[in-house]
């Protein structure tokens, strides 16, 4: 695909200081093309949601261009910020409702995205209802059903348990292969970041050190986590993260 497909992220020479003085980032060069994940990994405060940020279009750059081609863009929070008086089926038809699609039309999408994360059986019930994984399935239904171009992922796994954290990696990255959208995924987990990524990026104070490219296609099975080729790729972000931080 060209640099211009729907699901490019570009970022040329960016750097980020905020108005108290602080830099965030310097001299930050990013691709994420269309149908590619790429992960950022690196130390608190080194800049990651920064970069997320600027992609979101909530911040702009101090230096550089930024370019998003993009005609829909979702972003997945670490919290899953749904609206406790709504259905889940409900939390996932309000993008719809907000650009004004036909109910039905909105409603049919709705239900087939909730099906996919595998929760058509708790279409009706409220986040109160629902374990702390199942709301991010809803959450992650909510992002999708927009069909976006760009998906941003701000480690939306992180606070989960470790079982359920596995099970949701295995289902975006499932859902990831169906779609083909481009994706920026925070993470402070090397194994989920080598598991879910195309690359990874191994981020310093402010700036991207390294890059290591991730050899398997989408779907991955989970029992590829297990093996001593993944172990090895593990092994070189995590030594790369080390002389980074």
């Amino acid at each position: 695909m060209t640099p211009e497909s729907p699901g490019t992220l570009r970022l040329t020479g960016v750097s980020k200081t905020f108005e108290d003085g602080t830099t965030a980032l310097t001299g930050i060069d990013l691709t994420v093309a269309p149908g590619e994940l790429v992960t950022l990994v690196g130390p608190s405060g080194c800049g990651k949601t920064t970069i997320l940020r600027l992609a979101a279009g909530l911040i702009a750059p101090s230096e550089g261009e930024l370019t998003v081609t993009a005609d829909t863009t979702s972003f997945v929070f670490q919290d899953p910020t749904l609206l406790e008086w709504r259905t889940a089926l409900r939390n996932v038809e309000l993008v719809g409702e907000l650009r004004h699609v036909p109910r039905a039309e909105r409603r049919t999408r709705a239900l087939e995205v909730l099906d996919a994360v595998g929760l058509a059986d708790a279409a009706a019930k409220h986040p109160r209802q629902l374990s702390g994984g199942m709301r991010m399935r809803v959450s992650i239904a909510r992002a999708l059903v927009a069909q976006p171009d760009l998906a941003l992922f701000d480690e939306p796994f992180g606070a989960l348990d470790e079982i359920t954290r596995l099970s949701l990696q295995t289902l975006l990255q499932d859902l990831f292969a169906r779609a083909e959208f481009g994706a920026l995924f925070i993470t402070h987990s090397v194994n989920e970041a080598v598991y879910l990524s195309d690359r990874v990026l191994v981020m310093g104070q402010g700036r991207i050190a390294a890059e290591v490219a991730v050899p398997w296609p989408h779907p991955r099975p989970p029992e590829l986590r297990y093996s001593a080729e993944f172990a090895a790729v593990a092994g070189r972000v995590s030594a790369l993260l080390e002389e980074a931080s």
